[in-house]
């Protein structure tokens, strides 16, 4: 039997994910869409490819709900012709540095993956996207964080979390799924990261919860500004420690 190293390990999950065919979501690329200075055509959504970080020996998990529009199109995640990570991610989380310092420290040390690594499509009777189905994140998440054993994991916005249900019902007490605001305003009470564990897997894991870095409805809760300020300071620690 030939022993396969953890980055050999994560490196082949990673092509696994880019070489999916299942084309989850390509029925729903059925016209055009508008997107900032440009419009992306159908044939750009459907040319798409599963959509995940490259491996630089990380640290630090970041999973978000699925690519944007213009990310799942210009094929970028973790550089500044991501329109979203330039001018929402990155100054949410490292409000105080110079973008290239927080691009530096976030390509050191943050591996970016998603719930479902291909864009699930615009909704049809409201704004924003679809939900994603499951089938993405059962079948890698728990593969990603059992090879990669990282010092965090930062998840985005309320689907992330989803995939950790058992863990922060027991951690918050609730018999169903805990909402977002609940999830945040436990860890502002606390004032710490929260315990989490991979569906699968009996290590826990320690997170930050963050609201999605491009929300903008209503007024930014003291709870919000907590989970992007614990996110700051636990990526920084982890990157000086390096």
């Amino acid at each position: 039997m030939i022993y396969k190293s953890p980055v050999f390990n994560i490196i082949n999950i990673i092509e696994n994910i880019r070489n999916c065919n299942l084309n989850c979501y390509t029925n729903r690329y059925t016209s055009p869409l508008p997107a900032k200075n440009r419009t992306i055509s159908v044939d750009e959504l459907i040319r798409g490819k599963p959509l995940i970080d490259e491996w630089r020996d990380q640290k630090v998990l970041f999973i978000s709900q699925a690519p944007s529009k213009t990310a799942w199109a210009d094929h970028e995640l973790s550089t500044l012709n991501n329109s979203f990570f330039k001018d929402f991610l990155l100054p949410k989380v490292f409000p105080d540095l110079h973008v290239d310092e927080s691009l530096e420290i976030w390509r050191k040390i943050v591996f970016w993956t998603h719930t479902a690594n291909c864009y699930p499509g615009k909704r049809v009777d409201a704004d924003g996207d679809e939900e994603p189905n499951s089938i993405c994140s059962d079948e890698y998440l728990d593969q990603i964080i059992d090879n990669m054993n990282p010092k965090l994991i930062v998840l985005m916005g309320l689907s992330s979390t989803k995939f950790f249900d058992t863990s922060l019902r027991e951690l918050i007490g609730n018999k169903k799924a805990p909402r977002l605001k609940e999830i945040l305003n436990w860890q502002k009470e606390n004032e710490d990261s929260i315990l989490i564990k991979s569906e699968n897997g009996n290590s826990k894991f320690r997170a930050v919860v963050i609201r999605h870095a491009a929300y903008s409805w209503g007024k930014v809760t003291d709870s919000s500004k907590f989970g992007f300020e614990l996110a700051n300071r636990r990526i920084r620690e982890i990157y000086n420690s390096e």
